[in-house]
Order: C-alpha cells, then sequence, then structure tokens
C-alpha cells in the first residue's frame, strides 16, 4: 500500500475497518482472502505518549481469528508544544523510517510493523500500526526498573550496538542522523533556551549543588557535547532508552526484552543509550549500587559480539560524558506538555535522577569551558 493510500488520519475515528483491513495486508499481516469486520480503539499511554498519540485497536475478522487479535495505532500528537517539537527533531520521520528501513535487521525486539507512512510532502503527518505487546511486563519509570532486568536490557542494548557498530549500512539511512547534526543543534539550543525560564521557576530546587549554573549554560555548551558524542566508533540509537519504552518478557518466557518508541533514533557512541536509561529509569540508590556492575555487562556484552578497540576505560568515561549530555531531556521539560500532572511528576524524577547520576560522577568537570 502506498503513502496516499493509507492516508494520514487525525484519529481512529477516520478509520473504518476497511482501512484496517488495507493495512494489513499491505504488509502479509492478513492473507487477502482476509477482511476485517470490526475495529474499536481505546486510548493509551496517556500521561507516557509526550510526542505522539496511542490507541490500542481490538479487531475482529472474517474468518475468525485470520489475524492479530489487536494492535496499537500511533499517530500525531495533537497538543501544538510537542508537535513543534515532533516535527522541529523529524521525530515522526525517524520512527516510521526505522520500522520500514532498519528494524527487521536488528537483533534488538521491537514491534512488528503492521503498516506506516510519513508525508514528506510538508505535513510532517504519520501513521504507525503495529504489534501490541500489552501482555508484557511493564515496569513504572517513576518506581525505577530492578537491577536484574537492567542488566537483562543492557546486554540486549549491547547486541543490538554491537550488530551496527561502525556499519557502513548507517550511512545509507538520511534519516539515522549523527547527534550532531542538523536539525539537532539548531533545534535543541532554542527549545533549551525555551525551556530555562520553566525549569528556573518550577525545578531550579532539584538542580542541587554546582548544577544550576551549569544547566543555565548548558545552551551555550551543548554542541561540543553532542560532536564528542558523534565521533567514531558509533551504532545505531535508539535515542529514548527509558523503562517507559521497555517491555519485559513475563516470568518463564524466553523472549528477550523488546524496546518501542524510536521517535528519537539517530547515530552516535553507544553510551548515549547506556547513560540515558542508567541515569534516569533507576532510582539513584540502585544505580550507584549496581552502576559500574552494569556498565561492565553492557561492555563486556559488546566484546562478545565481535567489537574491537574499545576498552572498558573507553566505555566508562564515554558514558560519563553521555551522562552529563542526557540532562537536556528533563532540561527541555518545557517544550512539551507539563499540564499532565504524570508529565510533571516524571519529568521531576528524571531530573532529580540525572542531577544525582552527574554528581556522583563528577561529569560537570566534563563541560566545555
Amino acid at each position: 500500500m502506498s503513502e496516499n493510500e493509507l492516508g494520514f488520519p487525525a484519529g481512529p475515528d477516520a478509520l473504518d475497518a476497511g482501512w484496517y483491513t488495507r493495512a494489513l495486508r499491505s504488509t502479509g499481516t492478513i492473507t487477502d482472502d482476509a477482511e476485517v469486520v470490526e475495529a474499536e480503539a481505546e486510548q493509551i499511554g496517556v500521561g507516557v505518549g509526550i510526542l505522539a498519540l496511542l490507541w490500542r485497536v481490538h479487531l475482529t475478522y472474517a474468518p475468525a481469528d485470520a489475524g492479530p487479535a489487536s494492535a496499537v495505532l500511533k499517530l500525531p500528537h495533537t497538543l501544538a508544544e510537542s508537535r513543534h517539537l515532533a516535527d522541529a527533531f523529524r521525530f515522526y520521520e525517524r520512527e516510521v523510517r526505522f520500522y520500514e528501513q532498519a528494524a527487521t535487521s536488528s537483533p534488538l525486539r521491537t514491534a512488528a510493523r503492521y503498516a506506516s507512512a510519513f508525508d514528506e510532502g510538508g505535513s510532517g503527518d504519520f501513521v504507525l500500526l503495529m504489534e501490541d505487546l500489552g501482555g508484557r511486563v511493564v515496569h513504572d519509570q517513576l518506581a525505577g526498573c530492578p537491577p536484574e532486568d537492567a542488566e537483562r536490557d543492557l546486554r540486549a542494548l549491547a547486541v543490538h550496538h554491537a550488530a551496527w557498530w561502525d556499519s557502513t549500512e548507517l550511512a545509507t539511512f538520511p534519516w539515522a542522523i549523527r547527534v550532531c547534526d542538523p536539525p539537532n543543534p539548531q533545534a535543541l539550543v532554542p527549545a533549551l533556551r525555551q525551556s530555562w525560564p520553566i525549569i528556573e521557576r518550577g525545578f531550579a530546587h532539584v538542580l542541587r549543588g554546582p548544577m544550576l549554573h551549569a544547566a543555565r549554560r548548558l545552551p551555550d555548551v551543548v554542541v561540543p557535547l553532542m560532536e564528542r558524542l558523534s565521533e567514531p566508533p558509533v551504532t545505531l540509537l535508539h535515542g529514548d532508552h527509558r523503562l517507559d519504552n521497555l517491555f519485559f518478557p513475563r516470568t518463564g518466557d524466553t523472549d528477550d526484552v523488546a524496546v518501542l518508541d524510536w521517535q528519537i533514533t539517530g547515530t552516535g557512541r553507544g553510551a548515549y543509550d547506556l547513560a540515558y536509561f542508567l541515569s534516569q529509569s533507576l532510582v539513584p540508590e540502585a544505580r550507584k549500587g549496581a552502576e559500574h556492575d552494569l556498565v561492565t555487562a553492557y561492555h563486556t556484552t559488546l566484546v562478545e559480539h565481535g567489537v574491537r578497540g574499545y576498552a572498558f576505560g573507553d566505555c566508562w568515561e564515554d558514558y560519563r560524558l553521555a551522562t552529563l549530555f542526557v540532562s537536556v531531556y528533563p532540561l527541555n521539560a518545557g517544550s512539551v506538555d507539563l499540564v499532565n500532572a504524570r508529565a510533571v511528576e516524571l519529568f521531576t524524577a528524571m531530573l532529580d535522577r540525572s542531577v544525582s547520576a552527574i554528581l556522583d560522577l563528577d561529569a560537570l568537570e566534563l563541560l566545555p569551558g
């Protein structure tokens, strides 16, 4: 099915059973003699989906059981601030192209793509219909990840990073931009400046000790950090590797952790994903107690899967640098919807954890200038 045939619906109410039939047939998810006869959508991810909107769609077929019982529909956010941020960073394009061009080549488990389209003609709209992984275990981002599942995730992440380590194929993906490539710096720096009054007014108490001054300076010095994280060796990053996007198998299931939400995917040093996860998805006490072992597990897995010339010391220093950089996520809170109570709580927790990690690692000494 072409993108014009799939269209760009404003919401699930604009889609009928015929649309789902055509969409699922387009990827061979259902056969040509099967059809959807009923589709019922319920919104999910409220307070979690910050840059897009999600629905679980319950599907009924003729003949019965001809396809997946449910699917997840992902569409652009309707909030102007979230949409502006997504358009500025090309987030929707990145995710759609990842699923279309790279997902099946990665050893990292993700949702199967049932249908997708991105409008390159100017609107920037997209539609993504994918596998429903709702039966898996999702830990609460606010409660933090148990260290044993953190190791399981980081080993799976390392296998993915090793598969794309300095791969020449990355250059064939125009959407997999480096951390320092446009539009990243051009969008991030003004976004940080825009967010700062909101951060200073509502979250300054979280910026303990020297972090308040460092955070105020960050828009002026963040580009050199981005450049360093773009230097080889590089790999295909997830970019938003946090607990809300990780779906763990249930006890006894031999399947591996699945990773969703590839809107921020790109190219850079693997420690970017490593640091983002450890610094903001574990509570500080758990991170400090397991940090060295978890970074070791990540690095050991890289080596086991063929990465050479990247010593543990290099990995650790990249981890410290990346921990400093990924503080831009919570510090950019003013660019998204903080009216939602859970979003406020989430950003506060992530900022507090980020500050703790930066101070524990003495990462401020890596700040340029």
